[in-house]
């Protein structure tokens, strides 16, 4: 897993920096921006979304899109660039706005990046990425767990639970949507609609997810070679999970690993 590389970190007052502006010029964002509002505000706008600014949500801008807001607007931000990978794949699927009852919470783990981030000690940087990784899982879980109480409420969610438990233990087997669906005792179409509606995914997608994740950690934890990697996790070839891999993650599996141990090296 790459690091998540911190552009900038602090705390942003529009009474101080645009004292007699009402609102901001629409822009397109360039990092992931995680901002927690300090106090009641006016409007974030997030493409064609938007949501009154307030202490209990956060608001959460992925590159590539336009934002602007309604003033006063103070706030504790965040912004990291992401590399392709999992950490990239967790928070590109978070809403632009995520409603908390947890502020305080927030509040506090904020406080301690803003400050761990203005230190001029260079080994701060141990802390201030596990702050980092800490608020992304923190604000992962929360959202686990609402998508959890809703999904709970549709009669589907146990078999769908089970269905990806099932996966997870039976990744080098074939997962056709035949074969998931029939150990789940449901037929495929009724399977695939109830498998998206609870997840999110399509059963391929799950899957390639899954497959990928596992193929990461076998590649960091094992001497495996690409071969026996690809058939642990599912994949038909080599020369398939090596493609597979660079499509999602924009390098070869190697070159994966060579990138992730150069970070370490002395």
């Amino acid at each position: 897993m790459i690091l998540p590389e911190i552009i900038s970190a602090g705390i942003y007052d529009s009474r101080f920096v645009v004292k007699n502006l009402k609102e901001s010029a629409p822009r397109k964002t360039s990092f992931f921006e995680i901002e927690l509002p300090l106090e009641n505000g006016g409007v974030s706008y997030i493409d064609s979304g938007s949501a009154l600014i307030t202490p209990d949500i956060l608001i959460c801008t992925k590159p590539g899109q336009i934002r602007h807001t309604k003033f006063p607007y103070r706030c504790y931000y965040l912004h990291v660039k992401l590399e392709k990978g999992i950490l990239y794949d967790i928070v590109s699927s978070w809403p632009c706005f995520v409603n908390t009852s947890k502020s305080d919470k927030y509040q506090e783990t904020y406080s301690k990046i803003v400050r761990h981030y203005n230190s001029d000690n260079e080994n701060e940087i141990i802390i201030l990425q596990s702050l980092v990784l800490e608020l992304i899982y923190t604000l992962q879980n929360d959202l686990a767990k609402n998508v959890s109480a809703n999904s709970k409420k549709n009669s589907g969610y146990v078999t769908i639970k089970l269905a990806c438990e099932y996966i997870k233990t039976h990744l080098s087997s074939e997962l056709s949507l035949g074969n998931v669906s029939e150990v789940m005792h449901l037929s495929p179409v009724h399977f695939h609609n109830k498998f998206k509606s609870v997840t999110g995914k399509t059963l391929r997608e799950y899957i390639e997810n899954q497959r990928l994740k596992k193929s990461v950690e076998l590649l960091l934890t094992t001497d495996y070679s690409l071969t026996q990697i690809a058939f642990e996790c599912g994949f038909s070839s080599q020369s398939y999970f090596n493609y597979v891999f660079k499509k999602r993650m924009n390098k070869t599996p190697r070159e994966y690993v060579k990138e992730f141990y150069s970070k370490y090296e002395a």
